[in-house]
C-alpha cells in the first residue's frame, strides 16, 4: 500500500500553487482533476456560473482519474471553495473513485480564507473516512509567502 495521494482541482491557479508547495514537504503521488466543462464566463460571471454548478452538483465531465485512492493510506483533497462548498470536480472524483477507511486531509482555497462550510459538506460526502486535518487558505497564489508557511506547518503536523 502506498502512503499519500493528493487529488486537487484548480481553476485560477490557487490550488495548483498549494499542490506545488505541499510537494516540497510531503513525498506523495499527485493527481490534478481535469474537467471537460469548465465555467465559460470570465470575471464575476465565472464565479456565478461556477457557484451555481457547485450548488447544483452539476456533472463537470471529469476526465478519467488514473490514481486509485484505495491503494493509499491517506488522501489529501485540495480545492477552491465555490459558493461555500467544494467544486463539482471533487464531487465527480468521489463518484468516479469511491473509497472508505482512509485518513483524509482537506485544503480549501477561497477569497475569504474561510472554508469551514465547504469542509463540513465534504466531510459529509466522505462518509466512511476520517477527516484528520484541514487547512483554509486565503488566495494562496496572491499571498505566496504567508500561504507557503501555512502549508509547511500543515505538512509538519500530519500523522
Amino acid at each position: 500500500m502506498k502512503d499519500t495521494l493528493m487529488v486537487y482541482y484548480s481553476l485560477n491557479g490557487n490550488t495548483a500553487f498549494v499542490a506545488e508547495e505541499l510537494m516540497k514537504h510531503i513525498d506523495m503521488d499527485v493527481e490534478r482533476l481535469k474537467v471537460r466543462n469548465e465555467p465559460k464566463a470570465s470575471g464575476f460571471g465565472k464565479f456565478l456560473a461556477g457557484g451555481a454548478a457547485a450548488l447544483r452538483g452539476t456533472d463537470p465531465g471529469l476526465w478519467p482519474v488514473n490514481a486509485d485512492p484505495r491503494e493509499y493510506y491517506e488522501i489529501v483533497i485540495a480545492f477552491p471553495v465555490w459558493a461555500g462548498t467544494y467544486p463539482p470536480a471533487v464531487g465527480a472524483f468521489l463518484k468516479q473513485k469511491p473509497f472508505r477507511g482512509k485518513n483524509v486531509y482537506l485544503i480549501g482555497c477561497s477569497a475569504s480564507g474561510n472554508a469551514e462550510g465547504a469542509f463540513s459538506k465534504l466531510t459529509d460526502a466522505l462518509s466512511g473516512n476520517t477527516v484528520v486535518g484541514t487547512l483554509s487558505l486565503r488566495n494562496p497564489a496572491k499571498h505566496r509567502e504567508e500561504a507557503a508557511e501555512e502549508i509547511r506547518v500543515f505538512a509538519s503536523r500530519r500523522h
